[in-house]
């Protein structure tokens, strides 16, 4: 495969945007940035106009994730594909082009019930980033901000969800997980890339009847684990819910942890994170998400109390 994508943007929908905001920039780190042309709140982690943006509205979840091509060729060949996997693409009319900022852009629905866009030319700030939570930045260049990582309850959607990646987006798969959880009940996650960040999207199928979001979490990724530790602790003063302490995963290497937005949904922050290749051939199976770490604070707290004993 040849890299031709990166992930451009998440765009959510909140009950409270203004809450997400102070969310995303006082415990994550990112740097506000200017209001969509719709008025949804956005914010930056790069020179890019906007990586996240959040409108008013009942649902607590994602509504759409943009993935920027790379060139106008990459642009037509992607589109091109996603029809031949069974897409039927609709194109953004003006007034969805000035709010995402963006030349171009098609839209097609997904197996994981959050529309997919595929966009060309996402804008440029007009001021230069800067985060004091992140004095160096977040890694972004010829990768995007970070993954997505969404969920399906029905195999035959969790499939459709890989045939979509692979054959429509021309994402390779990075690795995938295969982890019981209990007598009968397997959870399946498949590792997506489409540039050198080891997967900008996952899908994974886990064994429940509802699933109250299909947003699992969002990654940004920073340059050093001392961002990452920095990050945890300003966390942890916050008050913000740790949904996941300080761990390494199995398959990217990455140091990082997980707190819970507002909303529900998740933020990976972490450091360190595999580089894949466009001939990739390490793709295998994991039987565990972490190396070590990674334990929800009571068994963190279960562990420390035994250790004190």
């Amino acid at each position: 495969m040849s890299f031709q994508l990166e992930t451009a943007y998440i765009g959510l929908e909140s009950p409270d945007p203004a809450r997400i905001g102070a969310y995303l920039t006082d415990v994550i780190g990112l740097m506000p940035a200017e209001p969509l042309a719709d008025g949804s709140l956005a914010w930056r982690v790069d020179g890019k106009a906007h990586r996240v943006f959040a409108r008013q509205g009942a649902r607590a979840d994602a509504i759409c994730t943009g993935f920027e091509a790379r060139d106008e060729r990459a642009f037509d060949r992607i589109c091109t594909s996603l029809r031949g996997a069974g897409a039927t693409l609709t194109e953004g009319d003006a007034a969805t082009l000035r709010a995402r900022r963006v030349r171009a852009l098609v839209r097609c629905d997904t197996p994981w019930r959050v529309p997919l866009e595929v966009v060309l030319g996402l804008e440029q700030a007009r001021t230069p980033f800067a985060s004091a939570a992140f004095p160096n930045g977040f890694v972004t260049q010829g990768q995007g901000f970070g993954h997505f990582v969404f969920a399906v309850n029905d195999k035959a959607d969790y499939e459709a969800a890989r045939h979509l990646a692979l054959q429509g987006l021309g994402m390779g798969l990075s690795d995938w997980l295969r982890m019981p959880l209990g007598p009968g009940a397997e959870m399946h996650v498949s590792f997506l890339h489409c540039n050198p960040r080891h997967h900008s999207l996952a899908i994974a199928l886990v064994p429940a009847p509802e699933l109250p979001q299909r947003l699992h979490h969002v990654n940004f990724e920073v340059s050093q684990v001392v961002d990452v530790g920095t990050a945890f602790e300003r966390a942890l003063r916050s008050g913000t819910r740790i949904t996941n302490t300080m761990g390494q995963h199995a398959n990217d290497r990455m140091v990082s942890f997980y707190s819970a937005s507002p909303d529900g949904w998740q933020v990976e922050i972490g450091a360190t994170g595999k580089v894949v290749h466009e001939d990739w051939t390490g793709a295998q199976e994991y039987d565990r998400i972490s190396e070590w770490g990674h334990q929800p604070p009571q068994v963190l707290g279960e562990l420390l109390g035994v250790a004190a004993a």
